[in-house]
């Protein structure tokens, strides 16, 4: 067996999981550590969603979580803490073929509850749905009174497709014709998703505009671990929050938030 072959052999492996939006940053981050600590193997599992990734971090599943929420106060009880060490923006977005670069709050709403179906051009809008509970929804619903109830609408409107994680509501948004929907830019820049970024009102969603306190169309992503965790698991926080880790996270999409 070869030297290199013996450290892989003998690393410890520290798993991550939770929220989709944070998986692709969370690979970025895991490389950059690995070149540094070779005795660190970092598994980035597939999407488990927030409450997934918690549920999985209490019971003993994976070392670290990842979520877009944060914490309830039942989850602290349990034992976990978090640490919110980025932001993201939250975008409207499209297929690139859609013949589209802007939209207003109030097209939007006619689209969600189903009283513009085609594009200027006369192709079909297919509207790609988050679930009721995940948080795009939920930043969607406070854009306005007339926006809430679009989205009780389109929930109504049978046929719409519905994706479950960011992953899936990505590659939807990819992959059907004059697609539309929400993704976040942190997600679209780690994962090179081929997405067209529409401007909301005529703002075009930034790292700089997320990174204002009074920016509500975003995303906070927060670490998440245990007072027991592994010293492994509390040196790759460290990491994410050092000025290597947040300029990697810069670079990607995020407004870096660590202290």
């Amino acid at each position: 067996m070869t030297l290199a072959a013996a450290v892989v052999a003998q690393a410890e492996t520290l798993r991550i999981g939770g929220t989709g939006v944070a998986l692709g940053g969370m690979r970025l981050l895991g490389a950059s550590y690995m070149k540094q600590h070779p005795d660190t193997q970092i598994e980035v599992l597939p999407s488990l969603g927030s409450s997934g990734g918690i549920k999985a971090l209490l019971a003993g599943a994976v070392d670290i979580a990842v979520s877009s929420r944060a914490l309830s106060d039942e989850e602290r009880a349990a034992g976990a803490t978090s640490n919110l060490y980025a932001r993201t923006p939250l975008a409207v977005v499209t297929s690139p073929d859609a013949p589209i670069e802007d939209i207003t709050t109030g097209e939007l709403e006619a689209i969600y509850a189903g009283e513009t179906t085609h594009w200027p051009d006369g192709s079909i809008i297919r509207l790609v749905l988050r679930p009721a509970s995940e948080t795009d929804t939920l930043l969607l619903r406070k854009l306005s009174p007339g926006m809430d109830r679009a989205v009780d609408i389109a929930f109504s409107r049978p046929g719409l497709v519905s994706a479950t994680n960011d992953q899936d509501n990505a590659e939807a948004l990819e992959r059907l014709p004059g697609a539309i929907g929400l993704a976040a830019i942190g997600q679209i820049a780690t994962e090179g998703r081929r997405l067209k970024i529409l401007s909301l009102d005529g703002v075009l969603p930034t790292v700089a505009l997320s990174a204002q306190a009074d920016y509500g169309f975003v995303k906070d992503l927060h670490l998440v671990t245990k007072p027991e965790a592994a010293p492994s698991a509390a040196a790759f926080v460290a990491f994410v929050n050092s000025a290597e880790g947040q300029n990697i996270l810069a670079s990607t999409g995020h407004s870096p938030m660590a202290e």
